[in-house]
């Protein structure tokens, strides 16, 4: 497919396409403070990697045009999120986090690119604060079990889960002192606002985030007594202080699907089914936006952190799940959909908060011999100034390359 058949001002390869290049998840900026230098992944060779594949992680110069620059390695990634590559964001020099396989488990590497030195922390990476001071952890071990597409293969695989352990669960990292805390556990999470679903069910976390000013993490508490069919997975959206203090409850999921309703269904049907609450991100330090269903309809909900306030955004014309953040002015939703299954292509899509208009950017086709926890989502985020954004796609073969499209023709109002 063509640029022009794409319909999008400057559609640029950013990768070279000799090699698998993506990024990983959506919820974060993959271009430094300066809006130079794109951080990103990349796998040896064209062929689909194996679990124990090793990807480079490294950037290229934005500004000089160069190609990648490696930096080091990891053993831990998945297609979805990736190592957790990013940033360390409000502090001096360039310095990225991403995890790694450990004897123990799974680490935060802390990587000061000026000095080309490593810092090992004992725990793996699910989401860094803004600030800078902390990190928060899960486990990528249970994930792996739970939610293979976003768990860690590099050990092997323990399928024999205790439920809702008192020991693990969600933990608070000081980056400068290393003090680690168990804040919230997944035995805390059973026994909190406790539902009958919860009591033989398998726990656990995933899409951590936290916002802008530190003080409050955003993620989501999955319960299952069948984890392998994520169409009776049970959700609930909710917040706690870095402290473990203050834990509230945005949004429960109202009922999954029923055995019968799951047979040969379509391989992103779950990602449709109104039992979902999915890709949670802060818009401020105060307000969340998810996909969630409430009295049956699905769509993208605002929510108050420790408030019962909730609205419905776009639901008129956005009524498929994706993924979405917001421009830096926050006028612009910026969002994907998932694969159509008559012609295998993926939307991405420009919507006004203000005016509720949609701006259709284009359709990337995205091969169907992709298996679900190898699919390629565009996962399209922002850079810095609100200009350009930044895709993973394979509408040009199986080998997913790293894109930026400039929106600055639209989104003329932005710095």
């Amino acid at each position: 497919m063509s640029s022009k058949e794409l319909n999008v001002p400057d559609v640029r390869m950013v990768s070279d396409g000799s090699s698998h290049c993506f990024f990983g998840y959506y919820d974060k900026c993959p271009w430094d403070q300066s809006n130079n230098h794109l951080l990103f992944h990349r796998i040896s060779g064209m062929d689909l990697p194996t679990g124990d594949t090793l990807a480079a992680v490294g950037y290229c110069d934005m500004e000089r045009r160069n190609s990648f620059i490696p930096l080091t390695t990891t053993n831990s990634w998945n297609w979805q999120q990736g190592s957790m590559l990013q940033w360390l964001e409000n502090r001096s020099g360039k310095k990225i986090l991403f995890n790694r396989a450990i004897p123990e488990g799974y680490g935060t590497i802390l990587f000061d690119i000026d000095r080309n030195e490593e810092t090992l922390y004992g725990r793996p990476l699910a989401a860094a604060s803004p600030q800078g001071d902390f990190i928060v952890s899960y486990n990528y071990d249970r994930l792996a079990v739970t939610h293979p597409a976003i768990g860690y293969s590099s050990h092997p695989v323990d399928y024999n889960l205790d439920g809702c352990p008192d020991n693990d669960g969600l933990f608070y990292v000081d980056l400068e002192t290393r003090k680690e805390m168990l804040i919230f556990s997944y035995r805390d999470a059973s026994d909190f606002s406790t539902e009958d679903s919860m009591s033989k069910a398998t726990h656990w976390f995933s899409h951590a985030a936290v916002n802008p000013i530190g003080t409050r993490i955003l993620f989501l508490h999955r319960w299952s007594e069948c984890v392998a069919d994520e169409n009776q997975w049970f959700h609930r959206l909710m917040t706690i202080s870095p402290d473990g203090s203050d834990v509230k409850v945005l949004q429960s999921s109202e009922y999954p699907l029923l055995v019968g309703q799951t047979d040969e269904v379509w391989t992103y049907e779950y990602e449709k089914n109104v039992n979902q609450i999915s890709h949670p991100v802060w818009l401020d330090d105060n307000q969340i936006l998810a996909w969630s269903t409430r009295n049956g309809r699905s769509r993208y909900h605002r929510y108050f952190d420790r408030s019962d306030d909730v609205e419905e955004i776009g639901g008129h014309i956005l009524r498929e799940n994706g993924h979405f953040t917001c421009s830096p002015d926050k006028k612009w939703l910026l969002t994907d959909t998932y694969p159509d299954p008559n012609d295998f292509k993926r939307s991405l899509l420009l919507f006004d908060m203000e005016t509720e208009e949609v701006i259709h950017l284009g359709d990337f086709f995205a091969d169907p011999s992709l298996t679900k926890d190898a699919r390629c989502d565009l996962h399209p985020r922002w850079d810095r100034e609100g200009k350009l954004i930044c895709i993973d796609s394979v509408h040009e073969g199986v080998v997913r390359q790293l894109y930026t499209l400039d929106v600055s023709r639209w989104c003329k109002t932005l710095v």
